[in-house]
């Protein structure tokens, strides 16, 4: 499996002026290989590959010394940058989508270097210290935040400047976790707009709302600023900044939460939802981007897959319809927040579906779930207690 250790970079004031005319040698290859193409498919019909592109680079660092003196990894990461835009947009047009052809890129919009062969003779560890060291690029302190694999398993680097700093990404191929064979605490997961997450056993995340009086100053401070003034270009690095560090704060959370849940449960039903499609419905969409349901299922994977916890996705059709404790379909519109069912089942709609989901999810992963230690616990609660209301455990 692939892992990827995001890490703060040190640079001098010298530094960051060599890596910013890196970057612009970078988008100029990146311009001059989608110009070949262009011109390549106009003359003969048939374009450049990757491979005779990668000749060419010979030839330019050949007659370039400037070209020459920085390290040919460097490079060929721009020159497959231009390679995948194109398969991207094959794919798209074969899948009959938006085609959406690639763009001449400017210099100061460049700000990803990324390095795929040979990546363990550049990181090198001087005393307490990690340093990058690639040729023709200035000397890089990285600032892991935890201890990092071995140098014989990273696989590649991506150096890339941010609003608030220059940050370090490090991908280590590592060897695959077996999964848990024994399941004894299972857990489904709702995802929805009023509560962020629901769990099959009553607790509940809140969801997310974003602080934007800032941000709304910051944008109305850019809309006063003359087009492509100095003024306009502090403004704009204003906004930046602070919409970093709104999203930085959501990605840490979301880590927290992943990695909790990951802890406390040894299997877990997730819905397979289509954000896309549902960010059509005008109405909700602002709504269900702030919750970020893709980066939470993604981040939940990852920690799943390292742990060795088994995740299972379902199809979240009818799951709010349908009763946990019969099986019964009960058509109830949106504003109806309590499941109410003949068979004498009632509590809040979403741990109905997180229930549903985590029957699902068993019955995917091959399993049966006659009657689950949460479900059994869900029984006594009603008996005992009355209809079983969420409580929100997640801040």
């Amino acid at each position: 499996m692939i892992r990827t250790y995001k890490c703060r970079a040190k640079l001098s004031s010298s530094g960051h002026k060599k890596l910013s005319r890196v970057f612009q040698m970078c988008a100029d290859l990146y311009n001059a290989c989608l110009e070949e193409r262009i011109d390549c498919y106009k003359k003969t019909g048939k374009s450049r590959t990757y491979y005779d592109q990668c000749k060419a680079l010979t030839e330019v660092r050949a007659d370039d010394p400037e070209y020459g003196s920085i390290s040919v990894q460097v490079f060929r990461g721009a020159a497959g940058r231009i390679d995948k835009a194109f398969q991207s947009f094959f794919r798209r047009l074969k899948n009959k989508e938006k085609p959406g052809f690639p763009r001449f890129r400017k210099g100061e919009r460049w700000r990803t270097i990324e390095i795929n062969d040979q990546c363990w003779k550049m990181l090198r560890r001087e005393g307490n210290k990690v340093i990058l060291k690639i040729k023709g690029l200035p000397r890089i302190e990285v600032k892991p935040s935890q201890e990092l694999p071995p140098n014989g398993l990273l696989k590649a680097i991506r150096i890339t400047r941010k609003p608030l700093r220059t940050e370090v990404a490090l991908s280590y191929e590592l060897a695959d976790v077996q999964p848990v064979e024994e399941i004894t605490n299972p857990v489904g997961i709702d995802m929805g707009i009023s509560k962020r997450l629901t769990l099959s056993n009553g607790e509940t995340v809140r969801k997310r709302e974003i602080d934007r009086s800032r941000i709304i100053r910051l944008q109305r401070s850019v809309s006063r600023k003359k087009k492509g003034s100095s003024n306009q270009r502090k403004a704009l690095s204003k906004l930046a900044k602070e919409w970093q560090r709104v999203s930085e704060r959501e990605r840490d959370y979301l880590h927290r939460l992943s990695a909790e849940l990951v802890k406390m449960y040894d299997f877990i039903a997730v819905e397979k939802l289509k954000t896309k499609n549902m960010l059509r419905d005008k109405n909700l969409a602002k709504s269900i981007s702030e919750q970020t349901w893709d980066k939470f299922v993604t981040l939940l994977d990852e920690k799943a897959e390292s742990a060795g916890v088994k995740v299972a996705y379902v199809n979240p059709k009818g799951t709010s319809q349908e009763c946990s404790g019969c099986g019964a379909t009960l058509k109830k519109p949106l504003s109806a927040r309590t499941h109410k069912c003949g068979c004498g089942v009632e509590m809040d709609r979403d741990v109905n579906a997180a229930l549903n989901i985590l029957h699902r999810g068993i019955s995917v992963a091959g399993g049966k779930l006659k009657e689950s230690r949460i479900a059994g616990r869900m029984k006594m609660k009603r008996a005992d207690v009355g209809p079983v209301r969420p409580r929100t455990v997640y801040v």
